[in-house]
């Protein structure tokens, strides 16, 4: 940092190695030096020298002749940040001019000999931890203010702010407006017009806090605060971008959030979950589960599986796959804009571009696929050690190799380049029969076998084996030829006992390429040619047996084999590529330079000698165990029964196109310059974030797994002075409308600063010492006088603060989108309280081979399958849902910590003439008449009763004389669907008091 290190370089001037005239100069280049990291440096730097010009070191200061030592007027950089003839600086560009007094500091420095102290560079101006949400949580001294009704710590903090400003609480609301109020903020839903009453007409005392206890007792209740913080970590159904695919098992991640709030999860559990899950919490399927939070955010199908990683935008979209992950994180639980140091160290906050890309190598392993589950956590902890075990053993098999190759490797290096050199120039010429190909096993050493029948007994002087050629998993040449095998005569077609033993191979032989394996007969009379692959060749991580021709010679030199009947144990028949018939079509692959196939065919058996020489019995029988390890563990991982799938950060998934698996090896991480994939400089490791000037944020590890648990545990630390901050802020702010500090993902410099923070760190201390409880906090809130109070405004109160900042009234609230549908939907008498499961859609699926087309136009608002609460729709990122977006519904491609809250015409239009809205209506009408004639009312007026009971549902209280005058006569006009729809627009039924 620029302080710290100028401030080193002033305590040894100070000890006298100077004169005091050289002191003054450092300490004066001490402020020039802030000026221009802060101002210039960003342009002007050794990496980027716009305009040609560095003002990083020196050096490059020198070599510019922008500044001329003792010459401020005529240095060329003075000139730049000064005003001419009334026009603005032309630097620093596109931003605020330098100010007089920086520009005069400049201008002495220059004077005074462009001291520049030795061997000292200019960095990137990184602001200091002096800021409240870096300090550490003390929890503060409850106020006594005789004054208050301080038995709740909450009104006794408010009530301090509000005497020192000569503000007044307002009244207690009435109980109609309370359990309206308490049921909408615990559970998104309208009390019904009987749990009303009971209410109102409870005389207990502790009415309020049976309320309380039922609310959070509600599932309601985590399906309602759930949505908020999907919300936050930009929970969606479809990946985003361009062709924004389907995430049809991204649905479980919201169901664990849900059932998190429900079981009242203790928070410290609930962020590590969401982290490491599955390190930390390993065979408990909410450990999988919650790793749906890393996965949540918008996801780039293309620039993931049609690009390569090795391509430039297929390095793009990785590194802002990593940077919606980190700030994902960050943001969510810190409420700190670290993605700000992408680009360039933070502009307002303690973090630097190191810091910024430590972050992402804790993620530099990860990426975002279906994974399965199991509700058995042996079954999952079983998969976990197996998957272990495979990822184990294909790290030790090449490094087995590497170690062999390191014992000669120039001369294989040579070899190899010849071998890459000849097979070029050799080149391949083959039809597109390929050949024969037996079924796929797991290990090599099943035995497979085919067979020619020559019809009749034959005398046999010659057999050829012609090997395939495929470039799959980039074998090419001898594709599938055997390491081990037998070849060998029958007499008859029906006979188990071999004629003769022609050719039994005992150990591994080389792969012969496409040279044709020619075998010498002694003329024996011979009807079947059987061959047999006694040790198979691998194809990739399976085996398989390949051969692409049979040719057998009679002493005319005549092949009797073609066109002749062919038998095998088994064989993929896939025509025209792979048949057994392909065997004896006298087509295989040819060379077509001879020369150029004898020297590569001289340089493989070098290649092999050496090989063979170097691969001891020690090392054969190591990599025979580890293949044997490997496919034991692979063969019962396929046993395992597959559980059903999560969309979460994984390491190990299905490949798509050059969408792959890191397998747990982390990419390399550098610091971009400019956030520019194609700059990279230095390579980092993991970390965290600094909380402190002295902090240690480096980990110091390399898995992928113990780096996410580091980060996990680091989130979770009850020292942590950001998260407990953020978290109370954030259910603050859905009970009140603000929170106490209304930037909630920006605790910087940049964000707003707390109302109240004294009350802010009691509630954290509280919160974090108290059992991590969410529902405790909840009650700690709701039980408040300052919660209960009424919303109207206060006219002394107003001149003060109008904003209502300090409280002094509650703050009225509309509806949110799904709380404005689940309740039409409530209300209506049609809502179905079904949990969980995958999304129901609001619109019509339309899959095409580019991207899914989501018809909102064509869905059918009567489908019951709808009729859910709004949190389980499938939520698509490129089209959101055109009602639920004119409502303010959160956009699910950034994360949206707090709602807006607007009041539009089309909003009004929508309410009104909706297809859903209209569905509902009529809806709505029918229930009434069936309700009102299941009471037995018909002796009575049932229209009015009808209306009587809408009204109450609607708004919680039933209509005065006037009012339920003016329903009647309007749906005695219009019919009493038309009232409901007009019911759905009232102002009382959308907004909150």
């Amino acid at each position: 940092m620029i302080g710290q290190r100028l401030s080193i370089a002033l305590a040894a001037l100070s000890i006298g190695f100077f004169p005091i005239a050289v002191i003054a100069q450092q300490a004066e280049f001490q402020d020039v030096a802030k000026i221009l990291s802060r101002r210039c440096l960003h342009c002007h730097n050794d990496i980027d020298r716009d305009g040609d010009f560095s003002l990083q070191t020196e050096a490059s200061v020198t070599d510019s002749g922008y500044i001329v030592p003792g010459d401020s007027e005529g240095s060329e950089l003075l000139f730049a940040i000064s005003s001419h003839d009334g026009e603005a600086p032309s630097m620093p560009k596109d931003a605020d001019p330098i100010s007089e007094k920086d520009r005069n500091l400049i201008a002495a420095w220059i004077d005074a000999g462009a001291i520049w102290p030795t061997d000292f560079a200019l960095t990137d101006h990184v602001s200091d931890f002096d800021w409240w949400s870096f300090q550490p949580i003390v929890k503060p001294t409850i106020p006594k203010i005789a004054a208050s009704d301080s038995r709740n710590p909450i009104d006794a903090f408010l009530a301090e702010k509000q005497i020192e400003l000569g503000l007044k609480p307002s009244p207690i609301a009435d109980r109609r407006t309370l359990i309206r109020r308490l049921t909408y903020d615990l559970t998104g839903l309208p009390p019904t017009p009987t749990q009303v009453q009971s209410f109102v007409n409870d005389p207990s005392g502790q009415a309020y806090e049976k309320l309380v206890e039922r609310l959070l007792a509600s599932q309601a209740y985590g399906e309602r605060w759930a949505r908020h913080w999907l919300d936050v970590v930009k929970y969606a159904d479809t990946c985003g971008y361009d062709k924004d695919k389907l995430r049809p098992n991204a649905w479980p991640f919201r169901d664990y959030v849900i059932r998190s709030f429900n079981e009242d999860k203790p928070y410290g559990r609930f962020i590590q979950e969401q982290i490491a899950g599955d390190v930390l919490f390993p065979g408990e399927p909410d450990g999988l589960l919650a790793l749906g939070f890393l996965a949540a955010g918008p996801w780039d199908f293309i620039g993931h599986v049609e690009v390569p990683e090795s391509k430039i935008d297929g390095k793009v979209a990785r590194n802002l796959d990593r940077d919606e992950m980190v700030s994902n994180t960050l943001n969510t639980f810190c409420s700190v804009t670290v993605q700000c140091a992408r680009c360039h160290n933070h502009k307002f906050d303690p973090f630097t571009q190191e810091h910024y890309y430590s972050l992402q190598a804790v993620f530099a392993a990860v990426d975002r696929a279906d994974r399965p589950f199991e509700a058995d956590p042996q079954i999952e902890q079983r998969r976990d050690e197996l998957e272990q075990v495979v990822v184990d053993v294909e790290r030790e098999l090449p490094s087995l190799d590497r170690a062999l190759s390191d014992q000669d490797g120039e001369r294989l290096k040579a070899l190899d380049r010849q071998i890459s050199q000849q097979k070029t120039k050799a080149g391949i010429r083959k039809s597109p029969e390929f050949g024969f190909h037996s079924q796929i096993v797991s290990t090599p050493d099943h035995a497979k076998w085919f067979e020619i029948d020559l019809g009749r007994p034959t005398e046999i002087h010659r057999i050829v084996l012609h090997p395939a050629h495929d470039d799959f998993a980039g074998i090419g040449s001898g594709f599938g030829f055997p390491l081990r095998y037998r070849v060998e005569l029958f007499e008859r077609a029906d006979s188990d006992t071999p004629l003769q033993t022609i050719y039994d191979s005992s150990v591994d032989e080389s792969n012969p390429g496409i040279e044709p394996v020619v075998l010498s007969v002694d003329g024996r009379a011979a009807r079947v040619v059987r061959v047999t692959a006694t040790k198979l060749a691998e194809r990739r991580n399976d085996y398989i047996f390949a051969m692409a021709e049979l040719e057998v010679f009679n002493s005319d030199g005549d092949n009797v084999a073609a066109k002749s009947k062919v038998r095998a144990l088994d064989s993929i028949e896939a025509p025209v590529r792979w048949s057994k018939s392909n065997l004896v079509d006298s087509r295989w692959p040819r060379v077509t330079d001879v020369d150029a196939q004898r020297v590569l065919r001289l340089a493989q058996k070098e290649r092999a000698q050496i090989w063979n020489r170097m691969n001891t019995p020690e090392r054969q029988r190591r990599r025979e165990l580890l293949n044997k390890r490997l496919n034991e563990a692979r063969k019962e991982l396929k046993s395992l029964p597959r559980g059903r799938l999560v969309y979460a950060a994984t390491t190990s998934f299905q490949p798509q196109g050059n969408f792959k698996p890191t397998e747990g090896i982390p990419r390399e991480i550098a610091v971009l310059h400019r956030g520019d994939i194609r700059q990279p400089t230095q390579t980092v490791g993991p970390g965290v974030l600094p909380l402190s000037a002295d902090d240690e944020w480096k980990m110091h590890v390399d898995s992928e797994s113990e780096r996410r648990a580091r980060l996990a545990r680091w989130l979770s630390d009850p020292k942590h002075p950001l998260v407990w901050r953020s978290i109370v802020n954030r259910i603050w702010q859905h009970h009140f409308g603000e929170g106490i500090v209304s930037t909630p993902n920006d605790f910087g410099r940049m964000g707003s600063l707390p109302t109240h923070p004294k009350l802010l760190d009691w509630l954290a201390a509280e919160f974090r010492d108290g059992g991590q409880s969410l529902k405790q906090l909840h009650r700690l809130i709701v039980h408040s006088r300052a919660y209960r109070q009424i919303s109207d405004d206060q006219p002394g109160n107003v001149e003060i603060d109008s904003d209502n900042q300090y409280l002094w009234r509650m703050n009225r609230r509309r509806l949110t989108a799904e709380e404005i549908r689940d309740s039409i939907l409530s209300v209506s008498g049609q809502l179905n309280p079904k949990m969980g499961g995958p999304g129901f859609y609001l619109f019509e699926l339309e899959k095409t081979e580019h991207s899914p087309h989501y018809e909102y136009h064509k869905f059918d608002p009567a489908d019951r399958k709808s009729h859910r609460r709004s949190v389980y729709r499938f939520v698509v990122r490129s089209q959101p849902d055109p009602y639920m977006s004119t409502l303010d519904c959160a956009d699910s491609s950034q994360s949206t910590p707090k709602r807006l809250e607007t009041l539009t015409s089309l909003q009004a239009l929508s309410l009104l003439n909706n297809r859903f809205n209209l569905e509902m209506a009529h809806r709505f009408a029918a229930d009434l008449a069936q309700q009102c004639d299941l009471r037995g009312r018909q002796q009575e007026d049932p229209q009015r009763h009808r209306i009587q009971l809408a009204f109450e549902r609607v708004t919680g209280r039933g209509p005065n004389d006037s009012e339920l005058e003016q329903l009647s006569r309007y749906a005695e006009r219009h019919g009493l669907a038309n009232l409901c729809r007009l019911l759905f627009n009232l102002s009382e039924f959308i907004f909150i008091d």
